[in-house]
């Protein structure tokens, strides 16, 4: 609705994860003669319909398979920062319109052939050209960006204006020029290259079928050879089925998509430990994702546009305890609107449970006889509503005990998450939204909370209007330096908690059950599902001794 990334979540999957993924080590014998311990085997949910990164965005099992067989020119580590990959280093001319990246002069494409300058050009190109099918948000990003060949391994990319966030768009695919040459838009959407792709990635695509897709680990690598041999990734055809399979012990992990009490864990601590009847190689690591469950107050409405009553409600929730209240297991309590692990995030703390009486009164709203909040002749009562579904509706019932515990009258609805959307978030028609947002790879909260952004379609759907918070957000956005942008960012986010524009009330994460044995497994943000498989080159299963 709003943007490909930095986007509205509809369900409470915030809380327990996304689509059911597995990964799954087999430790018997292999009819094949490929020794169980080199083969690594993963089922996903549904089937690749274009394994190439230009048209993968749609599809959770098309990503998967593009972030195992393609590269970069960045990479994107566990803080969200652009790391080399394709290109080992790059210049960012002092006015911040010009980058040039000095490419790796050892890679070689799946097939044999060397990489250079001319397959990022024509990567570029074809985002660019007219008819692009895929990804409009995609075509947006690389629009107006000129490149210039310098030489085979050195090429220059112009942007239409400074952006702080370029190096992270530079982490996308590059495809094979001399593979691909003289396709136009639509035949590149239709070519036979996206069922037998061809990568530069740690991972080359040597069979596929509707059942299985198997990838043998390219030696010629340029970050080194892959620990694993193989890769075979099996589609199911819904979470059920996966979850069985995995219970079996035919795939020896899952990315869970349900809450935990529901699925296969049995007692959340840390470590996790899965439910009896889980074969026991398994174990399961919390992986924090990049967003948050937040309560929307409406800034444009009285008497929400008081930023002492927002203060004052902020002190009531009392978030450092909410998610355990309400039965939440996984995840951390949320503190501002950039999420923990980013390199952006600078902790802070939201106004403390035991002030929340004294934010009511210096708001004006005192308790009367009937202990209910007034001010005037006007009781204070607030509609919150959220999406239809059992844990944000557990969630959302608690927010309104322990506001009507210091005398708030609050009426709690639930509604399909489009119709909460449409009819209320859309068109800014509400006082309280408990719902959901997705950060950006790049942490710039620009699109949520600038003032420029109220109006619809805009992200900023809490109508927060804020002088300094706007030229924060400003500078932060156009600098190209790193300590000056978390400096920034660090202020706009005390700025946040101090006037209370929303409250950012959980951050979620999600269990992944995997291998014990699985070792150089990343620990970092997952931006999207398939950022698992951010350091799968370094991925190994440890041999007992």
């Amino acid at each position: 609705m709003l943007l490909l990334r930095g986007r509205l979540l509809y369900p409470s999957i915030l809380f327990a994860g996304f689509a059911v993924l597995a990964a799954g080590w087999f430790f018997s014998a292999d009819p094949s003669g490929t020794s169980s311990r080199d083969r690594y085997v993963e089922g996903v949910v549904g089937q690749p319909a274009r394994i190439n990164p230009l048209f993968a965005a749609q599809s959770n099992t098309d990503a998967d398979l593009v972030a195992l067989i393609f590269d970069g020119l960045t990479r994107i580590d566990g803080t969200g920062l652009p790391r080399p990959n394709l290109a080992e280093s790059w210049e960012i001319s002092p006015d911040g319109f010009t980058y040039t990246f000095r490419l790796r002069g050892n890679v070689f494409w799946h097939d044999g052939a060397s990489f250079d300058a001319v397959d990022v050009a024509f990567t570029i190109a074809q985002i660019q050209a007219p008819g692009f099918r895929g990804s409009s948000s995609l075509a947006a990003q690389w629009q107006g960006v000129k490149t210039t060949i310098i030489d085979a391994f050195t090429i220059e990319l112009r942007l239409p204006a400074p952006s702080a966030s370029f190096l992270t768009r530079a982490a996308i695919g590059i495809v094979p020029e001399h593979l691909l040459a003289g396709l136009d838009a639509g035949a590149l959407f239709d070519s036979t290259f996206n069922r037998a792709p061809v990568g530069t990635g740690p991972f080359a695509l040597v069979g596929l079928t509707q059942d299985a897709a198997r990838l043998e680990r390219h030696t010629g690598y340029h970050q080194g050879i892959p620990g694993l041999r193989e890769i075979e990734l099996r589609f199911f055809r819904d979470h059920a089925t996966l979850l069985a399979a995995l219970r079996a012990g035919e795939v020896g992990a899952a990315l869970l998509v349900d809450p935990p009490s529901t699925t296969i864990v049995a007692t959340l601590g840390r470590p996790v430990v899965l439910a009896p009847g889980t074969p026991p190689t398994l174990t399961a690591t919390e992986l924090p994702l990049s967003g948050y469950t937040v309560l929307y107050l409406n800034n444009q409405r009285v008497p929400l546009n008081d930023p002492r009553l927002r203060q004052a409600l902020a002190a009531a929730i009392d978030v450092p305890t909410l998610a355990a209240g309400a039965g939440i297991a996984t995840g951390s309590a949320g503190d501002g609107p950039i999420v923990p692990g980013s390199w952006a995030y600078s902790p802070t703390t939201w106004p403390s449970a035991s002030d929340a009486g004294a934010f009511f009164d210096a708001a004006g709203w005192v308790r009367t006889e009937d202990g209910t909040r007034s001010r005037g002749d006007d009781a204070l009562t607030l509609q919150l509503v959220t999406n239809a579904d059992p844990v944000r509706e557990a969630l959302a019932n608690l927010i309104a005990q322990r506001l009507r515990d210091q005398g708030v009258t609050v009426v709690v609805t639930a509604l399909p998450s489009g119709e909460l959307v449409t009819r209320l978030l859309g068109p800014r028609e509400y006082e309280l939204v408990l719902f959901g947002w997705e950060t950006d790879i790049d942490p710039d909260p620009y699109g949520a909370w600038h003032t420029s952004q109220i109006a619809p379609p805009g992200g900023n759907v809490a109508g927060y209007h804020d002088a300094l918070a706007d030229v924060l957000l400003e500078a932060a956005r156009t600098t190209i330096d790193d300590a000056e942008r978390l400096d920034l960012y660090g202020r706009f986010t005390r700025r946040f908690v101090e006037t209370v524009p929303s409250i950012v009330l959980h951050y979620p994460s999600r269990l992944y059950a995997h291998p014990r044995a699985l070792r150089g497994m990343f620990t970092g943000l997952l931006f999207e599902p398939s950022d698992r498989f951010r350091l799968v080159h370094l991925w190994k299963i440890e041999t007992p001794q």
